[in-house]
């Protein structure tokens, strides 16, 4: 569904990516994982086409999609739900899903996707007409993954999801990504928490400074030596 082919992007003189490839198919949920700083953003932006490619290619459903800009490659359905939510603070929750679907596909579909992320985040129906930045952090991250879903992905890119989260907010979270994909959607999870990562993906990348350093099934990487002592502190 998603083809990274040897990614390379410099911010000013230095090279951030340096060579990255990867794959995902329809219905997976791949892990990205790597230390910060590792290019896990940067990957991420340059699917989005927020950050400039100074070689190699992106492939959505076969066809390159490196020369679109971002709202086309939104409305073919790649959506990414970014690090530190980005939701308007002083907007109701509401307003905030409701900005998600400002595409003409998305908007057709509203409220079947509205009532898509009540099912998933009954909190967020509870909390509909609050300010978005009254409520905790780990009910800002339901409504952010809403909105994204809001936008009718057909891929959905979440960075950092987990960033700041007690963890069984954490597992709360990762256990509605789950559910998402069950539905069929296929997701990108983007993450320094790699175990929790692993035990729901089907497969994983790692990242260290700009380059792939291993991939691999999720289950055998959980098992790897190399994995456990560079990455699970074990």
């Amino acid at each position: 569904m998603l083809k990274l082919e040897n990614i390379h992007v410099n911010y000013g003189q230095f090279e951030v990516l340096r060579g990255i490839s990867l794959e995902i198919h329809e219905g997976e949920i791949v892990a990205l994982l790597g230390s910060n700083g590792a290019g896990k953003s940067t990957t991420i932006n340059t699917i989005m086409g927020l950050t400039q490619l100074r070689e190699g290619d992106i492939l959505f459903n076969g066809e390159s999609i490196k020369d679109l800009r971002t709202h086309e490659r939104v409305q073919k359905g790649i959506v990414v739900c970014p690090e530190g939510r980005k939701l308007f603070p002083h907007m109701s929750v509401y307003d905030n899903l409701l900005i998600g679907s400002y595409s003409p596909h998305a908007r057709a579909k509203r409220a079947e996707n509205l009532d898509l992320c009540f099912q998933l985040f009954p909190k967020l129906y509870e909390r509909r007409n609050q300010a978005a930045r009254t409520m905790s952090g780990g009910e800002q991250q339901m409504c952010a993954i809403a909105r994204a879903l809001m936008s009718d992905p057909k891929i959905l890119m979440l960075d950092e999801p987990s960033l700041g989260l007690a963890p069984v907010i954490v597992q709360k979270i990762f256990d509605t990504l789950v559910e998402i994909n069950k539905k069929g959607l296929t997701i990108l999870l983007v993450e320094q928490n790699v175990m929790a990562s692993l035990e729901i993906a089907s497969r994983g990348y790692i990242i260290e400074t700009g380059e792939n350093i291993i991939n691999g099934e999720a289950q055998e990487m959980l098992h790897s030596e190399d994995v456990k002592k560079a990455y699970l502190g074990i």
